[in-house]
């Protein structure tokens, strides 16, 4: 009797593990969330890793930029994706498992400048080019802050430890990882104001039941402790050299 049993479970589970959570990632990367030339670092795809070991359900990050990624789902080249479901590619096809984790945009603040509210911010203030921010952030920007552009958040970053400017907005994982790569406390410039918040989750296709069921039972008991995992991450493949002022 216990064999059939164990026959009709490895006939039950057949299906899942012959299948595979393929998930797209924006080359522009997400760190510190997955990076790396082929995706193979960061938070998420370690906590990817684990869902395989305990599912024996294969999963891989694939690059693909944004704007590929409905196209991707549609060809059948990915069927799932880390967002929130307000901006996931085709959400009407898409199954929210979460949320993951939250992500957080936060106000970083030069030593001796801490605001206790937006309309504290004066001076000036290091922003992402072309990113739009909160109606708060933005109120501010012109009459009270000169802001300074920069490409991407390691720009940034150089830019406001080189004391170009007295604030930035970063998400507070990807400030406090770089920080730790170039051997700075990130804590010594945090500040309690959040200009934007919202949750991760993992968009699978729902054309993919049997992906969907397992990947709801392990985030349903699995946590993800963002910050006992990221002073253990590896460093980007592209090198990190940032050198504050003394």
């Amino acid at each position: 009797m216990r064999i059939g049993l164990l026959i009709i479970v490895a006939f039950w589970f057949l299906p899942v593990s012959s299948q595979t959570l393929q998930i797209m990632g924006s080359d522009e990367g997400f760190l510190p969330f997955y990076y790396g030339n082929n995706l193979n670092k960061g938070i998420l795809v370690e906590v990817i890793n684990e869902f395989t070991l305990e599912t024996g359900i294969a999963a891989d990050f694939r690059l693909m930029p944004r704007k590929r990624q409905a196209w991707a789902l549609e060809e059948g080249q990915a069927n799932a994706v880390f967002a929130n479901p307000l901006w996931m590619p085709l959400p009407d096809r898409m199954h929210a498992v979460g949320p993951v984790l939250t992500w957080r945009d936060r106000v970083f603040a030069q030593p001796g400048r801490q605001p206790d509210s937006f309309d504290d911010l004066q001076g000036s203030i290091c922003l992402r080019k072309w990113f739009v921010y909160s109606d708060r952030l933005e109120r501010r920007i012109g009459t009270d802050l000169v802001r300074h552009d920069a490409y991407n958040a390691q720009q940034m970053l150089g830019m406001f430890l080189h004391k170009r400017c007295d604030y930035t907005v970063m998400n507070e994982m990807e400030f406090r990882f770089l920080a730790l790569l170039v051997e700075v406390d990130p804590d010594r410039y945090s500040t309690e104001l959040i200009v934007a918040e919202w949750p991760v989750y993992l968009g699978i296709l729902k054309t993919e039941a049997a992906l969907i069921e397992a990947a709801e039972a392990f985030f349903a008991t699995h946590t993800v402790d963002v910050e006992a995992m990221l002073p253990n991450l590896p460093p980007p493949d592209r090198n990190v050299s940032i050198q504050p002022d003394k």
